[in-house]
């Protein structure tokens, strides 16, 4: 699907009450913010119905604020000239979603960063080790907005 407008009304017509919101923000970009309990079954739908099979990135955001974060993973199909960004919002008390591997087996070296820089967990990540810090860091989350900057003991 090559036009992001088809697209937008194709998925909010056949999907618009699995997700909190879907919106175009640019010309070539669209918005997805997931419902957490059907967060891997749109991201299933997005991969396997609308042909969105290119994981570029991921990484959260935090808006302590709003004691929230947001996770964003960056989509995109060899048939669109547009690109999906899916997100998901998650109180700063309850940091754990299923790992996006199961989708996207690319997703993993963002899960892990993600990890370790905002603390989000990811349960069934296969491989969640240390990737950015060292082994005997003790000093929080480092892209959090509340950092001190604390570091190694």
């Amino acid at each position: 699907m090559s036009n992001l407008s088809d697209f937008i009304s194709s998925f909010e017509e056949n999907y618009g009450k699995l997700v909190e919101s879907v919106e175009i923000f640019e010309e070539t970009r669209a918005s997805i913010i997931a419902k957490r309990g059907s967060y891997i079954e749109i991201a299933e739908i997005l991969r396997d119905e609308y042909g969105f099979v290119i994981p570029i990135a991921g990484g959260a955001i935090d808006y302590p604020e709003e004691n929230r974060m947001e996770m964003n993973y960056y989509l995109d199909s060899p048939d669109s000239d547009f690109i999906v960004i899916y997100r998901v919002h998650l109180a700063r008390d309850d940091l754990v979603l299923p790992t996006m591997t199961t989708v996207w087996e690319a997703m993993s070296f963002h899960e892990r960063e993600t990890k370790e820089m905002f603390g989000i967990d990811f349960e069934g990540h296969e491989n969640m080790v240390t990737l950015l810090l060292p082994p005997d860091w003790k000093g929080g989350y480092p892209l959090r907005k509340d950092f001190k900057g604390e570091g190694v003991e």
